[in-house]
């Protein structure tokens, strides 16, 4: 493709239509639990705070997967509602809210067609997984949803590649495999094919909610932070992104055993930054 194509964030392209790749992540469920990163304190404490929010009060998390943010949240003493389409996850996400004796509910649904009371939310959190949601429904559902005043708070994780010195080895064994993602070889984990931005500021404050009469108050904001990874744990993570997930499984082996060989060469683990965007927007009043 041509340059502007090349550079354009794969959030950008609607995802929520493909339920092959939206539900692939069943099958790797517990690995998902396990892997995943999770999300700074600091963030869950903005959100709240925005969000006006008292312990007690009711916060819907949207595309909740194995619970990593609703247990985040229900910690800090708020009532979740975790819906969750892939039933392997919701299996997980109410196993881990179980163990950690929190008031979690998990509703095993897609957002679209979820039952839910309507103006009852202090916040509706998204943790990495609000482009999911059809783009043209889901500022409506949220606002459906939320209390006046309350908060939209989707966030995403990504990695942040530049600077990282395993980068120029992982770049190589990424294009190797290239063909093998077809066109889909934009993925976050790709150092290559992530986008600098996680679903850009811009995309955002500009065009999510251009004429909208519901939400405003839009505000960003970004953490860093980082992880180290063994060998071991980098590929149990690769194996919980779609688009390896997604991969003919000689294709994954192949690509997987060329990464996990970079990390070895690199002594047995590496270090890898990440940033969190926080996406606000508040349920106007009226």
């Amino acid at each position: 493709g041509s340059m502007s194509e090349e550079a354009e964030p794969d959030y950008w392209t609607d995802v929520s239509t493909d339920t092959a790749r939206r539900l692939s992540f069943g099958s790797v469920a517990e690995q998902y639990d396990r892997h995943r990163p999770g999300y700074p304190a600091e963030m869950v404490d903005a959100v709240l705070e925005y969000a006006a929010a008292a312990p007690g009060d009711p916060i819907l998390d949207v595309g909740a997967g194995t619970g990593r943010a609703a247990v985040l949240f229900g910690a800090r003493g708020y009532e979740i509602t975790a819906i969750e389409p892939d039933s392997e996850m919701a299996a997980v996400a109410s196993k881990r809210a179980a163990t950690a004796g929190l008031r979690i509910e998990v509703v095993a649904s897609d957002f679209e067609g979820a039952d839910l009371p309507q103006g009852a939310y202090a916040a509706l959190v998204s943790g990495t997984a609000w482009h999911w949601v059809s783009p043209g429904v889901r500022n409506r559902l949220a606002a459906g949803g939320l209390r006046p005043g309350g908060a939209l708070a989707p966030f995403w994780n990504r990695p942040h590649w530049e600077g990282n010195p395993i980068r120029s080895a992982f770049d190589a064994a990424y294009l190797r495999a290239k063909d093998d993602f077809a066109v889909r070889a934009r993925g976050p984990m790709n150092p290559s094919g992530a986008p600098a931005e996680i679903k850009s500021d811009r995309q955002w404050l500009e065009d999510e909610f251009r004429g909208d009469p519901d939400f405003g108050d839009f505000e960003t904001r970004v953490y860093d932070w980082r992880q180290r990874y063994t060998t071991g744990e980098y590929i149990g993570l690769l194996g919980t992104h779609s688009d390896h997930i997604m991969l003919p499984a000689d294709a994954r082996e192949r690509l997987l055993a060329a990464i996990a060989a970079a990390i070895d060469e690199a002594g047995g683990s590496f270090e890898l930054s990440y940033q969190t965007l926080l996406c606000l927007a508040r349920r106007r009043s009226t």
